[in-house]
């Protein structure tokens, strides 16, 4: 199990410009806590700064989000879109074995869904995971599909039911729950971790109203993370942890290490020393 801090915290297009927060947050836990990093490749300056992280998070554990702004996921093949999605990860998977990142992040949608679209766009979409899962083998990357289903994208593409669904279609695939997803959603947190249990590798870990996708701090919201921490005690006790914070509530360096303490006090059972 390994704690990762999203650059998210410092914004989605500034992530890679305040190093030292980054480092800053990380830093009193001795390289016990890595940093995940959003994928950008429509910036060209984004990606540049991207090749050269290893130059200053030196051994710090390496998380990565695939691309998913501008890049659409449901896109059909011979469009430009699906050619911006396919480069994309292609280009992302490269970068991935490169920092030594078995997994990726994926997001299946971006754009609103219709309910008389869903059917089409979910086929297109199956098809295209398969599509990535066969670019992603050479790479030496697995992709982890990411629950959505947001009210403001409207109609899920998957629902529960259909995404748990996803893990047997998808054997090459794994699973990556986002806890403050689940909430905005609806879904019960106990039979979606309880099913996929064997497939589930990571969290990403944030707070919200219940009804927008706010990334808030884990104990400023509706989601009760104590019954969270319980359930992945009992199901997934060496799934990874993301704490996945937006840019825009005024969150410290110092608040995420209390974050991460909490989260390690809870996962471990004890305090963990500095």
């Amino acid at each position: 199990m390994t704690v990762y801090i999203s650059n998210l915290v410092a914004g989605l297009d500034k992530g890679l410009d305040h190093t030292e927060l980054l480092l800053e947050m990380t830093r009193p836990f001795g390289g016990r806590v890595g940093i995940e990093f959003f994928i950008h490749t429509y910036s060209e300056a984004y990606m540049e700064r991207m090749e050269r992280i290893g130059e200053w998070v030196g051994k710090l554990p390496l998380a990565l989000h695939g691309p998913f702004l501008h890049v659409e996921a449901t896109s059909a093949p011979g469009t430009a879109e699906y050619g911006v999605l396919t480069a994309s990860y292609g280009r992302a998977f490269a970068l991935a074995q490169r920092f030594g990142c078995g997994h990726m992040v994926f997001h299946d949608h971006e754009r609103f869904v219709r309910p008389e679209q869903k059917m089409d766009l979910q086929a297109q979409c199956l098809e295209n995971i398969g599509e990535l899962i066969r670019l992603a083998k050479p790479w030496g990357v697995r992709l982890l599909l990411e629950n959505l289903a947001l009210p403001v994208k409207g109609t899920p593409l998957f629902d529960q039911e259909e995404y748990i669904g996803l893990f047997d279609r998808f054997p090459d695939a794994d699973c990556l729950i986002d806890v403050g997803h689940l909430g905005v959603a609806g879904w019960d947190m106990e039979t979606v971790i309880g099913s996929l249990a064997g497939r589930i590798t990571g969290y990403h870990l944030h707070n919200n109203s219940g009804t927008d996708d706010s990334h808030r701090r884990i104990r400023d919201g509706v989601i009760d993370y104590d019954r969270f921490f319980r359930l992945y005690r009992a199901y997934t006790p060496s799934a990874d942890l993301t704490l996945e914070y937006g840019d825009n509530h005024g969150i410290t360096a110092g608040d995420v290490q209390q974050d991460v303490e909490d989260v390690l006090e809870h996962v471990l059972g004890e305090r963990p020393a500095k």
